[in-house]
């Protein structure tokens, strides 16, 4: 960490910070450490500069935004402070002490997470940004996959062969009816973007904010679940769900045949585990 960015931290916190514990998992670089200071303040403090990743620094200034917006709620973190000289961004955290969900899932802490995740949607719907990013126009790219897979001659399983086509319409059509989402979803969520506590579900790492349906980020988290050995929720038969879950299908079949981006060199393997996760339940709903 740069030593202004350093002076920042222990400024915000009002004493020398004396022990800082890295935190693992997530796929950024950067620094991302539980602090404690001499005074005894705790937090914790993520911080990126360009020249680990060009793109992270925007992503953490999405994130300033997003949080700033939703306000004092237990089910996000509260922010304590900012950072951001052009190129090293930087955001400080309450400090909580908790853990991370079992993975695979258990029963229990699925229930847990999905009840807080209906009660924060119900929050979040009309967005306290309306503003913010429209998921189906952000990631239009990603969404929109399929045609690429077949031009770069791309194998797929066998039971697709014959019929990326019906899923690039899927797809297609599930961006239409994503537009006119008005819900801020955290278009995230996944085990390791949870901390649960004694009495809190917190919904961290808000660095994809964007406008999409209430639906949007129970699909994203129940397809972290189907792995695990745990009793889901059945989501209604609608196409746009279907759509929804075969375009993140292409964009992430496409995508691990990519070479890593610098920096994130596991993203590859782990968008290919989730390709065959929503291409399983694609199928599954598909018939």
């Amino acid at each position: 960490m740069p030593a202004a960015v350093r002076a920042w931290v222990e400024r915000a916190l009002g004493s020398a910070v004396v022990s800082a514990a890295t935190q693992q998992g997530g796929f950024s670089p950067g620094v991302a450490a539980r602090l404690v200071t001499a005074s005894g303040r705790h937090a914790f403090v993520k911080t990126v500069g360009t020249s680990l990743n060009e793109k992270t620094p925007s992503l953490f200034r999405q994130e300033i935004v997003a949080v700033e917006a939703i306000g004092p709620l237990p089910s996000v973190p509260g922010l304590l402070d900012v950072y951001d000289d052009g190129d090293w961004v930087g955001l400080l955290f309450e400090d909580i002490e908790g853990r991370l969900p079992a993975h695979p899932w258990e029963q229990y802490d699925a229930d847990r997470v999905l009840d807080a995740l209906a009660e924060l949607t119900e929050t979040l719907d009309p967005s306290p940004w309306p503003d913010a990013p429209v998921a189906a126009v952000r990631s239009r790219d990603f969404l929109s996959r399929w045609p690429m897979v077949l031009a770069d001659g791309l194998d797929v399983p066998d039971w697709l062969v014959g019929r990326v086509e019906e899923l690039a319409d899927l797809s297609q059509a599930a961006l239409a009816v994503m537009a006119e989402g008005k819900a801020l979803a955290h278009w995230d969520l996944r085990a390791d973007n949870l901390i649960l506590t004694d009495d809190r579900v917190v919904f961290i790492d808000w660095a994809h904010p964007a406008l999409a349906p209430r639906w949007a980020d129970t699909v994203i988290l129940q397809a972290d679940m189907r792995d695990s050995p745990v009793r889901l929720p059945v989501l209604p038969d609608d196409p746009a769900i279907t759509g929804f879950m075969a375009a993140i299908a292409g964009g992430q079949w496409w995508g691990a045949a990519q070479e890593a981006p610098p920096g994130l060199p596991t993203i590859r393997a782990w968008q290919r585990e989730q390709a065959l996760v929503h291409l399983d339940w694609v199928r599954e709903r598909l018939g």
